[in-house]
């Protein structure tokens, strides 16, 4: 064999064994595995009165915290308090906290239970009708926070209370890229 086709050889079977030893190498991505809702629950104080029905218990609830969010394409940060009962009652407050203009938190607020559901909506951004009227107080302490509200929902109830929070973890992304 001439020198230089046995060259030419050597050369594509070197390169051959290159390329099957960098392809066998690339990393696959995966998309992360779903938190369990189990990992994200704290330690969370109701007391919280709505109409009749009342939520006092330290219980395990779901507490999540974004200082980045966005609303209707307004900045702002959220927070998330989700109370699902086996007592058949349920509670959750979701807060948003514009980041410019008026930065007077508006809240999400909504209590099942007894056979019926109640709200509030304070949100202004998106066009969409407020219900009922509240307002909210956040004081962050260490990793958590207490949320004072009050407000009459738009069934008439008057709400009042705290929700305390020993800690926030992270909002599943939703959205967006």
């Amino acid at each position: 064999m001439h020198p230089a086709v046995r060259q030419f050889c050597l050369a594509t079977v070197g390169l051959a064994a290159l390329a099957t030893l960098a392809s066998a190498q690339v990393t696959v991505r995966r998309p992360p595995m779903a938190r369990g809702d189990d990992e994200d629950k704290t330690k969370v104080t109701f007391s919280v009165t709505v109409g009749t029905q009342r939520f006092d218990e330290t219980t395990q609830a779901k507490c999540t915290h974004a200082p980045m969010a966005s609303i209707y394409n307004v900045l702002s940060k959220m927070w998330k308090v989700e109370y699902p009962s086996e007592r058949n009652k349920s509670l959750i407050l979701t807060v948003w906290q514009p980041m410019r203009g008026d930065t007077t938190p508006q809240i999400n607020f909504y209590v099942g239970g007894e056979g019926k559901s109640q709200q509030i909506t304070t949100v202004k951004a998106g066009g969409g009708a407020t219900k009922g009227t509240g307002s909210v107080a956040i004081t962050t302490h260490g990793a958590g926070g207490r949320f004072d509200i009050s407000g009459t929902t738009a069934e008439g109830s008057k709400v009042s209370g705290s929700i305390d929070c020993e800690k926030f973890a992270a909002p599943m992304a939703v959205g967006g890229n």
